[in-house]
């Protein structure tokens, strides 16, 4: 056997199997789960992670895997069918090292209708709803052609002409615009770090679906030396990455920013924030 072979045969056996509404989005979040541990960015056991938007748990898994069980995991999640599965992973795969919290981040207290999406829970949000999700719709599409044509699913489907790759997948994810609206509690950060007793964040984790900067504004002022490390996801990348670049720079961290051609297509990146 190969030795890419043999290494992927032990990452799938070590790999938890977690329960999931979807199982190819619980593919797709694991593809991801690499791209958050570069520019400097790391896990060291004994640490304590706060996974924000969290969905099933995927990347807590890693995070675990990573640290043979060794670190703190605190994973909020608000929609309530995947609140219930996370809960649910939690009990079975994560040996008491992950607190389920069934409520989202934000600036303030609040309660926040949030769209749900059942066929593809990744793309529920505060900041969808039947009036974009149209234009949410043609983003997507538009970042999964980018990854077909950069030769992420295959090297068959690279050969398709992009105008019948985006009309093919436009039509898939037209079960996007089944929602179901769910009222939600958010809360903002700083009291959910006095509340658990949490006195240091070893890396924050922020994948929210648009809502990034209300994270952030969430964190008061003394609270922000706890933070070694952050990884946020940011949407709406044009727009919205000098002000979060800005909030995590004034804190005293080292920021670099990633984006590649899939991301670009979809008008998201990462900002990647180190303690010096």
């Amino acid at each position: 056997m190969a030795p890419t072979l043999v290494h992927h045969f032990v990452m799938a056996m070590s790999a938890i199997e977690l329960h999931s509404i979807n199982r190819w989005e619980a593919s797709f979040l694991r593809e991801e789960v690499d791209g958050y541990f570069t520019h400097g960015v790391e896990c060291t056991p004994g640490g304590t992670v706060l996974d924000v938007g969290a969905n099933i748990g995927v990347f807590s898994a890693a995070v675990y895997e990573r640290l043979d069980g060794d670190v703190r995991i605190y994973a909020f999640e608000p929609m309530p069918p995947l609140h219930a599965t996370l809960e649910r992973n939690a009990r079975e795969f994560f040996n008491g090292r992950l607190t389920a919290l069934p409520y989202g981040l934000a600036s303030r207290e609040d309660e926040l209708d949030f769209s749900y999406v059942p066929a593809a829970t990744i793309f529920s949000s505060s900041s969808r709803d039947s009036g974009n999700i149209d234009d949410e719709r043609r983003r997507v599409t538009a970042s999964v052609v980018e990854m077909i044509r950069q030769g992420g699913v295959g090297p068959v489907l690279r050969r398709v002409p992009a105008p019948i790759l985006t009309f093919l997948i436009g039509r898939k994810l037209r079960v996007m615009r089944r929602l179901e609206t769910h009222r939600v509690k958010v809360r903002p950060l700083s009291s959910v770090l006095d509340e658990q007793g949490i006195d240091h964040i070893d890396l924050l984790k922020v994948d929210v679906e648009g809502a990034e900067l209300e994270v952030l504004r969430g964190i008061e002022e003394r609270h922000w030396p706890l933070v070694r490390q952050a990884v946020v996801e940011v949407e709406g990348w044009q727009q919205n990455r000098d002000t979060v670049c800005e909030v995590l720079l004034t804190h005293g961290f080292k920021v670099s920013t990633e984006q590649d051609s899939v991301q670009r297509a979809g008008d998201i990146g990462m900002v990647f924030a180190v303690r010096p």
